[in-house]
């Protein structure tokens, strides 16, 4: 029996899902064994609306994008998954929740191997505006950048369409706690703003002006601790086809394929 063209992928896209595991918040059944039977169970369970690839059939809607219309955090997946949506021809199922798990896995899979296939836009006209738009002061992609914001080399491989898109236009909807900052004031008056890199009972550390600072809680009059991003939103500043072709960039970064070992 010839194997699944997407199950031939799982063994490739290892070290993808171990990247991603970080930003999948909750889930913590999404190793490359989960990824597995998460496939089978969507195959058994879910591809005969979904279509075998997710990318949907004549009773329910596309998979494969990363963007889903009743929720796209992981407790929303589950919520569906357990029980559907009332109105609608999906219905709930009685799973373990393990089951369910993994099959939210595979559902991100999916959204990370389709995103530069559905990407709509240029990807040299978006490296166009990723330059234009000083992004390269934050974020390294593939050439030297900064260092304030995530490295975007293989980003493509990480992040969903949906995400990447999210990204661009609304950057607070989804924001790791990498990159959470810090507004602080020591109790001798000094204010201190930077991105809080780590924080224990004691003590917090912070990058500010591209120094590593720790700080004792004790020393500090007052601290917040910033859920936001400090990236902005380029909603206002791109035409949409601007944002399509730097989607379409973004989407591009991809983890290089490993050369085929030469016959012997």
């Amino acid at each position: 029996m010839r194997p699944y063209p997407l199950l031939i992928l799982l063994v490739s896209t290892l070290s993808v899902l171990q990247a991603q595991h970080g930003s999948i918040i909750g889930n913590p059944f999404s190793t490359p064994d989960d990824l597995t039977a998460g496939t089978k169970s969507f195959r058994s369970q879910c591809a005969a609306c979904h279509g075998l690839d997710g990318s949907g059939g004549a009773a329910g809607p596309d998979l494969s994008t990363g963007a889903f219309k009743h929720g796209a955090s992981d407790a929303a997946l589950f919520q569906v998954i357990t029980k559907g949506v009332p109105g609608t021809p999906m219905v709930g199922f009685a799973l373990e929740g393990r089951e369910v798990w993994q099959l939210i896995t595979f559902l991100r899979f999916l959204g990370i191997g389709k995103a530069a296939e559905k990407a709509t836009g240029d990807p040299a006209k978006g490296m166009q505006v990723f330059a234009a738009n000083g992004c390269a002061r934050c974020h390294t992609a593939g050439h030297p950048g900064g260092f304030l914001g995530p490295d975007l080399s293989e980003i493509g491989s990480r992040r969903s369409l949906a995400q990447l898109i999210n990204a661009v236009i609304d950057p607070n909807a989804d924001v790791s706690t990498d990159y959470w900052s810090l507004r602080a004031r020591t109790k001798t008056g000094q204010t201190i703003n930077g991105i809080r890199m780590n924080e224990d009972m004691d003590s917090l550390q912070v990058l500010e002006s591209g120094k590593l600072r720790s700080l004792w809680k004790a020393d500090l009059a007052n601290f917040e601790i910033i859920r936001t991003s400090p990236m902005p939103s380029f909603k206002s500043k791109l035409q949409p086809v601007e944002v399509e072709n730097l989607v379409a960039y973004l989407a591009s970064l991809r983890t290089p394929t490993k050369p085929k070992e030469a016959a012997k």
